[in-house]
């Protein structure tokens, strides 16, 4: 039976790079009909808090990365690891030593190599000779992360452990304390690590790297497990557009690359607009309604539906949409003054829009979009210009902008009321 765990500590918020770790865990477990467990490895009293805790377990359960086994948390197991490092002493591989009048267990370090077989790096060979004894069980009676990581791993039954690069230094000390208890090891994979675009270690710098932060933009679960997936692992072809299903179908520890990843928001942002798209519609209003409660209940179930459609291709993220169609939620900023005036001092503009403005207030409401686009249009054909000439402006008048998706669309959703008195504003009344 194949077992891999994602054992992270929750001394910090969960960083994207733990979730390309734990997908991969996950993958590899459903593509070989194994399990995927999660221990929190809670032993550092320090810097260990539950809302670090409750940040890992809700961002695993956004993503859908749950444990197949109840959570394993090492707090709870601490006579566990006390025995076995005294085992460890009785055998004459550790030993005692006295640190402020209280008693600490180090493990006598084996001066030979420590070889093992790492399924992404091959063989990895270090000179144990030159570690240090190491420390297993603190003087408070606290584990040490080694000693804890592989009596639970032991124990849990673990067949694979697949994590960061920047593990592989612990795996001979971790190799040597199971020989030294007479366990087997797991198998080891370690994976490449994500870098920022510039080369660097991923950092605040280059963004955003707690998950939470990404779940609050309003991006799809399932669009960045679909991204990290791609960082470090990459299928036969060069299909980029996963579902997590797909993904279990096609994972492979073999297709793992050896290079640092670079991670690249634009990127995830790609891959999140074509998830959205891809959404049956009632998935998608149903999502985004969650998202921006506020904003629906302000804008009232009918226009908001209508608003949420137009927008629906043409936004990155969820909160996205707020940043594109602010204008229907809040009155405009002043305009861009070189763009009004661009349209306001056209004498022969301005009069047309003038007098759109005064005849639009006969229509009863602008509830029916196909209404305000014919009357518009017959307006622009009776007064000899393009229709083009009319709506442009108007868009920029009532949206600020000089892209939009349908305008009348759009000012079906504003209403009457917004859309007058918003050309008046532009016109200067």
């Amino acid at each position: 039976m194949i077992r891999v765990r994602f054992a992270p500590s929750p001394t910090g918020f969960l960083h994207i790079g733990g979730v390309r770790t734990v997908l991969f865990n996950f993958l590899y477990a459903r593509s070989q009909n194994g399990k995927f467990l999660l221990r929190l490895e809670d032993t550092d009293r320090e810097r260990s808090r539950q809302e670090f805790e409750d940040d890992i377990l809700s961002s695993l359960a956004w993503l859908g990365l749950d444990s197949d086994e109840p959570v394993i948390r090492q707090s709870s197991r601490l006579s566990r690891y006390q025995e076995i490092a005294k085992e460890l002493v009785e055998k004459g591989l550790a030993y005692e030593e006295n640190s402020g009048g209280r008693l600490g267990i180090r493990f006598k370090m084996p001066k030979r190599d420590a070889v093992f077989h790492d399924l992404v790096h091959g063989e990895v060979r270090f000179d144990a000779s030159l570690f240090d004894d190491l420390v297993i069980l603190k003087s408070d009676g606290f584990p040490t992360y080694h000693l804890a990581c592989v009596v639970d791993d032991h124990e849990m039954e673990i067949s694979h452990v697949i994590r960061g690069d920047d593990h592989l230094s612990n795996t001979p000390r971790q190799i040597l304390l199971f020989e030294a208890l007479g366990w087997k090891p797991p198998k080891y994979a370690h994976l490449p690590l994500i870098f920022g675009v510039d080369g660097t270690p991923l950092s605040k710098r280059h963004g955003a790297v707690a998950t939470k932060s990404y779940r609050e933009e309003g991006f799809l679960p399932e669009a960045l497990l679909n991204y990290l997936a791609l960082l470090g692992w990459g299928p036969e072809n060069n299909q980029e557009f996963f579902s997590l299903p797909d993904l279990a179908k096609k994972f492979s520890l073999k297709r793992i690359t050896k290079s640092n990843a670079r991670f690249n928001r634009e990127k995830l942002e790609w891959l999140n607009t074509e998830h959205i798209k891809k959404l049956a519609e009632t998935d998608y209003l149903s999502q985004i309604t969650a998202f921006h409660q506020d904003l629906a209940q302000k804008l009232g179930a009918q226009k908001w539906k209508r608003l949420s459609l137009l927008y629906r291709s043409r936004i990155k993220t969820f909160q996205d949409l707020l940043t594109q169609a602010g204008y229907c939620f809040s009155e405009l900023d002043p305009y861009e003054p070189s763009m009004q005036d661009l349209f306001v001092q056209n004498k022969v503009l301005k009069r047309h829009l003038e007098a759109w403005h005064e005849n639009a207030q006969e229509l009863a409401d602008f509830e029916d979009a196909s209404k305000v686009e014919a009357f518009t249009r017959e307006a622009a054909q009776g007064w000899g210009i393009e229709a083009k000439d009319l709506i442009h402006p108007l868009r920029f008048a009532l949206t600020g902008k000089t892209v939009s998706p349908g305008l009348f669309d759009l000012m079906s959703v504003l209403g009457k009321e917004t859309c007058i008195k918003r050309v008046k504003k532009f016109l200067g009344g």
